[in-house]
Formats: C-alpha cells, sequence, structure tokens
C-alpha cells in the first residue's frame, strides 16, 4: 500500500462508498452497511492517526481529503471520537499546500475560484466545513461554506444551474464549456447542507433551479442513460459519446455521470420538505403526498395538486389526526414578483419574493392552501463570451429549442426581438436589441 511515504490508494473511492453504506442504513436500518461504513472508517484511522503518515500524502487533496465529510456523519451517529480526530487532522492537512485550505480562504474574502484547489470535488470538502458547523457550533464554519456558496453563486453557477467549466470554477458564467453532471450533483448537495445550515429560500431557488434544468437536462427521458456536459446553448450527447473511456470492459454505459446523475431524483428528499423549529417549510412544488413527524407521535401529511412548473397554480391540502399549532413556511421563489396565497380561500397578506411565507396557527385536517406563483417571463442579459444574447425563463424554467418538438432546423431559428418580448427585464436592458436564446438543446 506504500511506496515510500506515499499512500497509493483511492480514499475518495472510500469516501463514496461509505457515503452510499451510511445513507442505505439510515433509510433501511440495515446494521450490516453501517457496519461496513465503519470498518473501512476504522481503516483510515488506521493508517493514518498516529502513524506518523497523513491523509494528504495519499495525494490529490480535493478529492481524498473529501472523506472528512463521512467522517463527520459518522461521528455524529456513532459518537466515535476517532472519527472526530480524523476530521481534525484532515483539517489540519487543508491548510498543507497544495490543499484547500477553505476555511482560511473564505475568511479572508476569496472567491472560491481563485482558492488553491477549486475543482468541484472541493465540494465534498465544503460539505465537511458545513458538518464541523453543526458538531461545534463554531460561527467561522457557517462563514466560510456561507462565503463560498454566494461566490460560487455569483460567479460560477451558468444560466441551467450548472456548476463549473470543464469541471472547475473559473470565475465566469458565460464560457461555452463543459458543465459535468458529477459537478451539478456536487453544487446541489453542497447548496442542500447550506439551506439546512442558513434557512434562506433563495438557497432552494437555486437547487430548483439546478434540478429541474441542469439535472432533469441531463437525463435521458428513457432512463437509459444521462449526458457528460449539459451546456449552456448546445447539443445534449450521452455521456458514453463524451466520456466512453471512462467506462469498464463490458460496460460502455456506465460512468461516473451514469451513476451519479440519478442522484438528482434521491435528493428531492434531502430538501424539497424540511422541519424547521416549530414547522415544516415546503421547498418543492409539484404533485406529490407526503407524510411528516411533528413530534409527540403526531404526523403531517401533505398532498399537492398542481401541474407546476408548467403552471403557477399549486392546491395543497393538510392531514392530521387531531389540531396542531405550527408554522407552514411556503417558499416564494425571487423570480415571483405577484403571489398570491389563500388558506381556506381566505387571502394572506405580506408575500415578499425571495423569502419564506410563514403562517403560523392551528392547523387542523382538510385545511386547504392554495400558492399562485407568478410566472411571467424574466431574463438574464449575457455579458463576455455571450455578449448579444439573453437567458429567458418562465417561472424556474429556462426556455429552449428542442427539436422533438419543432420542425426547423437548429440554423434556421429566427432572432427574437427584444421590444416584442414581455418579460422582467434587468436594470441593463435599457434599449431594445435582437438577441438570441441561450439555452439547453
Amino acid at each position: 500500500m506504500r511506496d515510500s511515504d506515499q499512500v497509493l490508494w483511492d480514499i475518495w473511492g472510500h469516501y463514496h462508498c461509505m457515503y452510499g453504506l451510511l445513507l442505505w442504513w439510515q433509510e433501511t436500518g440495515d446494521k450490516a452497511a453501517l457496519d461496513c461504513a465503519r470498518r473501512a472508517a476504522d481503516l483510515i484511522c488506521t493508517t493514518f492517526l498516529d502513524t506518523g503518515v497523513r491523509a494528504i500524502s495519499a495525494g490529490d487533496p480535493h478529492t481524498n481529503l473529501a472523506v472528512s465529510h463521512v467522517f463527520c456523519l459518522l461521528h455524529k451517529v456513532t459518537g466515535e471520537k476517532r472519527y472526530l480526530r480524523m476530521v481534525r487532522e484532515i483539517e489540519r492537512d487543508w491548510d498543507t499546500p497544495p490543499a484547500g485550505d477553505y476555511v482560511h480562504t473564505a475568511l479572508d474574502g476569496m472567491e472560491f475560484f481563485l482558492t488553491p484547489q477549486p475543482r468541484w470535488e472541493s465540494l465534498h470538502d465544503l460539505q465537511a466545513v458545513v458538518e464541523l458547523y453543526f458538531l461545534t457550533g463554531e460561527e467561522r464554519y457557517r462563514e466560510a461554506a456561507t462565503h463560498f456558496w454566494h461566490s460560487i453563486r455569483r460567479l460560477d453557477r451558468h444560466n441551467t444551474g450548472g456548476f463549473t467549466s470543464n469541471e472547475q470554477a473559473v470565475g465566469s458564467p458565460y464560457r461555452e464549456c463543459n458543465i459535468e453532471t458529477c459537478c451539478v450533483i456536487a453544487w446541489v448537495a453542497f447548496s442542500i447542507d447550506v439551506l439546512r445550515m442558513t434557512g434562506d429560500s433563495r438557497v432552494a431557488d437555486e437547487i430548483e433551479l439546478s434540478t429541474f434544468n441542469a439535472l432533469f437536462g441531463a437525463l435521458h427521458p428513457s432512463g437509459c442513460w444521462c449526458t457528460y456536459s449539459t451546456p449552456t446553448g448546445g447539443v445534449r450527447r450521452a455521456s458514453f459519446i463524451d466520456i466512453g473511456g471512462a467506462a469498464p470492459p463490458g460496460g460502455p454505459g456506465l460512468n461516473c455521470c451514469s451513476v451519479n446523475g440519478p442522484r438528482a431524483l434521491g435528493m428531492l428528499s434531502g430538501w424539497a420538505f424540511m422541519l424547521e423549529g416549530n414547522g415544516v417549510a415546503v421547498n418543492f412544488y409539484g404533485p406529490s403526498t407526503v407524510e411528516l413527524p411533528l413530534g409527540e407521535g403526531q404526523t403531517l401529511g401533505i398532498t399537492q395538486e398542481t401541474d407546476y412548473p408548467r403552471d403557477g397554480k399549486v392546491d395543497m391540502e393538510l392531514t392530521l389526526a387531531k389540531p396542531a399549532h405550527f408554522t407552514l413556511r411556503l417558499r416564494i421563489p425571487a423570480w415571483s414578483r405577484e403571489t398570491s396565497v389563500s388558506v381556506n380561500g381566505q387571502d394572506v397578506e405580506d408575500i415578499e419574493a425571495g423569502s419564506y411565507l410563514l403562517i403560523e396557527r392551528t392547523w387542523k385536517s382538510g385545511d386547504t392552501v392554495r400558492l399562485t406563483l407568478d410566472m411571467s417571463l424574466h431574463i438574464w442579459t449575457g455579458e463576455q463570451e455571450k455578449a448579444g444574447m439573453v437567458s429567458v425563463y418562465r417561472g424556474p424554467i429556462l426556455l429552449t429549442y428542442d427539436r422533438r418538438f419543432n420542425s426547423m432546423d437548429p440554423d434556421d431559428i429566427p432572432l427574437l426581438e427584444a421590444g416584442k418580448l414581455s418579460c422582467t427585464p434587468t436594470p441593463c436592458d435599457d434599449e431594445p436589441a435582437p438577441w438570441v436564446l441561450m439555452g439547453v438543446s
């Protein structure tokens, strides 16, 4: 396993296997899965704790040191002190070049793309920073993770909700580069953790954008393949075309993106509905029925009837065994300028876009909530490489040409004129100009 001081095995691979086993145990209660994850964790501790060999010696610190994330989670569920010690030692490795130095650079105000390790894998290290905040309550971890989330959102999140340009942050959302599916999965996973930490509804807006466009856009309707890259304005291709060399012998359709992409659906359970204090936050709108624990043996059922995001009307019905007093938090997307909400037919006031609407009352079974979102068009004007172009959205959906529903050749798509679009312009859109759609084929 060792050549001099270099450890030649893939901790990054261990991380994903351990995380999968832990999630399976949480879902099913299968103790064998937890035991297996712990044996892998114990092997890593035996190799790197009090041995004179550090985890950073395995190389590729942005990937291998991400195992700190699952060690935080294992410590949380088992109480094993060695696991937290392992995280603390990896935290020291973060500060050792060429590792990411994720906390200090963030607290110094550095943009994520300028950090020593701006590749997408580092987002899993940032998930460990979030978990360290939950474990310790130290505000510096919260500040660091939140700073980098906003940095990525501002400088490296594309119009599709996708993250990275050729697999790393570059400081521009306008690059026409590969936007790998695995990178977007990591961005959504990190964003879910930031949402848990901050309770900021705008983070949920971002998760919705990335899920509905970049991630659902990466999945073929047949379920047979997903993309490696879902570009800002190009053609989607099956991942086995772009990264066929990553497939194992005899499995041409198997690669990192094909197994990572479907997590978009599984991760819905991590952000769609959240318990927050004495209440429930509703982040996901779509046809669904869920049952949530309220405490003291009480459960809350929420059934949504809606055609969202095709339509902005969402009808909810609550089911309770007995009346309960709690706060229902409804996400009001930042793009919904004019929103209406009613409870049992009575209008609710003080609705603000880009925040949660808090409705505190004693709820009973059969109560209904109607949410009507503003689905008018809104735009994002391109700059730099996308100067002269614009992205047009309806609600959370990026509008695009799809040859399945059109007989026109893509090269023959006419320009759209700004003066003929009824949409919400950005402040810099003072003069009408010919625009073309920047979307996903």
